[in-house]
């Protein structure tokens, strides 16, 4: 005999990893999105199209005053206005965000800029590739540091 009334919810534990994207190139976002799709992962996109809105975000200041903290912040080296580094130096010195690996990605493959961004705690340094398989690669890429991040 069944208990009428009694209804047992099932809710995953797993929650979706929250990835911030600070990238100017719209078609760069949308292969990513593509990319993460395809490794069956639960995520939600944060796109910020520009280091004005990087900094806002990092800042916590007017619309972005309660955003949430990002599991993982992928970030573009080669923005207008503002290098890669400034918003990089920004992340690091904030608090809150301490914790948060960040990987950069770049069109640019020279040795200087992975030097220096290993030396500003950078946990991954990608090379933004020029065809569309090497750029579905980055998905499992992004999929297997957010599983190392979640298990340490």
């Amino acid at each position: 005999m069944m208990k009428s009334g009694v209804r047992v919810k099932h809710v995953s534990v797993v929650s979706a990893a929250r990835i911030l994207v600070i990238e100017d190139n719209g078609s760069d976002v949308f292969l990513l999105d593509r990319a993460l799709q395809r490794q069956d992962l639960r995520f939600e996109l944060v796109h910020l199209s520009s280091g004005g809105e990087a900094l806002a975000f990092i800042r916590r200041q007017g619309a972005y005053a309660n955003a949430a903290i990002p599991n993982l912040i992928l970030l573009d080296l080669n923005l207008s206005k503002y290098t890669g580094e400034d918003i990089l130096r920004e992340i690091r010195s904030a608090t809150h965000l301490g914790g948060v690996p960040v990987c950069v990605w770049s069109s640019s493959r020279s040795r200087r800029d992975e030097t220096l961004l290993k030396e500003l705690g950078v946990s991954l340094f990608i090379t933004k590739p020029s065809g569309l398989d090497q750029f579905m690669e980055i998905g499992k890429t992004i999929k297997d540091l957010l599983a190392g991040a979640s298990a340490g």
